[in-house]
């Protein structure tokens, strides 16, 4: 590697020395590097032909324009943050949800947390930002994402936040072996609540409750903040209370790991406000009941935290007889929903025949979407979808064979379906049925950009004599608005009729301030603040929850920020949610 200009080192020769110079002398550095000094950076000359080095000093790194790479994502640009003010972001980032049940609102705020790109400008605290968004990281269940940016950014205060973090994922894997060997050779943290009562559960775990318990009682004569829920269960393993989990208490990695230290079930209710991050150590606990088990998974399975794989495996654990199997249809209305669901997969796998699994399936998918849980079985369900093939046979299971595959992010899949049932259309009313019902998703899934007049009157009768006028009026307003909203074509007749026809059912409205800013933002090029606002529009409910007054102008100002593939996903999966 040559460390002085080309013209410079051919002017010394072979023995080292140069003209002018002593026997080994050398050429005089301040020639080659230019004079150091305080002036150095500003009478630096940029580098010529002639040869020469720049000179100059490195800037602050800061750590909040830090980012991480993460498989299978485009990270955003670097001027994500371009035009949007510091104060603004460092408010509302906190505020970003985490727990929608929306694999699309999903990729979009990993990819706004950890893109790296310069801060928004405004005076603000170095790190304050990169500490925000690994906070986020982890409450969505994204830990190791979260340890990485930290690790990355290296912000002040992240060395306290990472070992919590690391502590936490111990705990919630009820890994209280490594947990309580990291916490027994922290006795710096002693002063720390968290960190007290994380020593008063090893204690417990050694099987030295009553050195646990004065600890407890030791910590509660401080000013420490208080976790009744967490000191009862020590007390109960004690012996001076009674061992129950309190059904509205919120589970936490420590509280989860208390409670399966002293073999105390999780109840449903409490499984129903788990954040995503803790919603796995629950699927795993054995001490708590299968429905309980059961919707955690399917939590999980909705907010991204477990594999599908993961909830179909725990439906193949749930016990039913071969009799309860065989006669599935008469059973399933009886049981929990999750576990509904679990023996549903369990008949439909063991059934062989296509026609009679296409049955199941078709009976499966409609009591789930009547659940609410359309989108958590088309995923469950998708590998026994597939296994019925797209023949005139079964195209009367082509709506929803279809719909689930759609859900299910399958759209090649889906199109094959739609394919049949169109070809078939005009001769068997059944398939003219399945295609009517599923070209409103492959309208907008990207199949055609065109809301003509002729196809929509067809559908709308079609769906007025399913379900009555008044919703098949909403449904019909959800598809113009979010067609529109993709930057689809609909025909002027359409929203003529929609104008004239009966009003639609009311649906919530919008925040108006985040939607006045959201409108500014996408008017504005402001990718990531578009982004942040729309993610907060939709809010934890994600779009199945949202109304039209809300999806619709997310839909479009994805569009404008260029983000149409994510404004898609939103709109199927709102579509889905609406009874498209």
């Amino acid at each position: 590697m040559r460390l002085i200009p080309q013209q410079q080192s051919e002017d010394v020769d072979e023995s080292g020395s140069e003209p002018g110079g002593g026997e080994g002398a050398s050429p005089n550095i301040d020639s080659v590097v230019g004079a150091e000094g305080d002036d150095a950076t500003d009478s630096a000359a940029p580098a010529s032909a002639e040869g020469g080095i720049r000179v100059g000093a490195l800037e602050a790194i800061d750590p909040d324009a830090a980012g991480i790479p993460v498989e299978g994502l485009e990270p955003f640009p670097g001027d994500l943050w371009s035009g949007s003010r510091r104060s603004r972001i460092e408010a509302l980032l906190p505020r970003l949800p985490v727990a929608a049940p929306s694999f699309a609102m999903r990729r979009l705020a990993l990819g706004l947390l950890t893109s790296p790109s310069q801060p928004p400008a405004g005076e603000g605290e170095a790190g304050a930002l990169a500490l925000a968004r690994a906070e986020r990281l982890v409450a969505m269940g994204a830990r190791d994402a979260a340890l990485a940016l930290l690790e990355s950014a290296g912000p002040a205060g992240a060395q306290s936040l990472t070992a919590r973090i690391e502590n936490d994922r111990l705990l919630a894997a009820f890994d209280l072996d490594a947990a309580c060997a990291q916490i027994l050779g922290k006795a710096g943290r002693a002063g720390d609540g968290y960190w007290r009562r994380v020593r008063i559960l090893c204690q417990a775990h050694a099987g030295m409750i009553e050195a646990a318990t004065l600890g407890l009682e030791l910590l509660l004569e401080t000013d420490t903040a208080s976790d009744q829920v967490f000191d009862d269960t020590i007390y109960a393993m004690a012996g001076l209370a009674e061992p129950v989990v309190d059904s509205m208490a919120d589970p936490t990695p420590l509280r989860v790991a208390a409670w399966r230290l002293a073999q105390l079930p999780i109840p449903v209710e409490a499984v129903a406000r788990a954040a995503p991050d803790v919603l796995p150590a629950i699927v795993v606990a054995p001490e708590s009941l299968p429905g309980a088990r059961l919707l955690a998974a399917e939590r999980a399975a909705a907010t991204g935290t477990l594999p599908i794989e993961a909830l179909r495996d725990l439906y193949r654990t749930m016990s039913f007889s071969s009799e309860e199997r065989a006669d599935a249809l008469a059973q399933v209305e009886s049981l929990e929903p999750p576990l509904g669901r679990a023996l549903m997969l369990q008949a439909i796998e063991t059934e062989t025949a296509p026609a009679l699994r296409a049955e199941l399936l078709a009976e499966a998918l409609f009591l789930a979407e009547a659940q609410g849980a359309h989108g958590t079985a088309a995923r469950a369900f998708a590998h026994l979808v597939g296994t019925v093939p797209p023949a005139p046979a079964h195209v009367w299971f082509g709506a929803a064979a279809g719909r689930a595959l759609i859900a299910a992010g399958e759209l090649d899949a889906a199109a094959r379906w739609y394919a049949l049932a169109t070809d078939h259309g005009s001769r068997n009313p059944e398939a003219l049925r399945a295609s009517l019902r599923l070209w409103p998703l492959m309208l907008l899934s990207g199949d055609d950009d065109h809301l003509t007049k002729a196809k929509f009157d067809a559908w709308l009768a079609l769906r007025a004599d399913e379900g009555g006028r008044t919703v098949a009026v909403a449904r019909a307003n959800w598809l113009a608005i979010l067609v529109d909203g993709l930057g689809g074509r609909v025909d002027p007749q359409v929203w003529d009729r929609l104008l004239l026809d009966e009003p639609p059912v009311a649906a919530r409205g919008p925040a108006l301030a985040l939607a006045n800013g959201l409108l500014k933002a996408a008017e504005s090029r402001q990718l990531g603040e578009t982004v942040l606002l729309a993610l907060l529009l939709l809010g934890d409910a994600g779009p199945a929850a949202a109304g039209i007054a809300t999806v619709g102008p997310v839909v479009s100002s994805l569009v404008s920020a260029d983000l149409q593939e994510e404004a898609r996903a939103i709109a199927l999966e709102a579509a889905l949610a609406a009874g498209l």
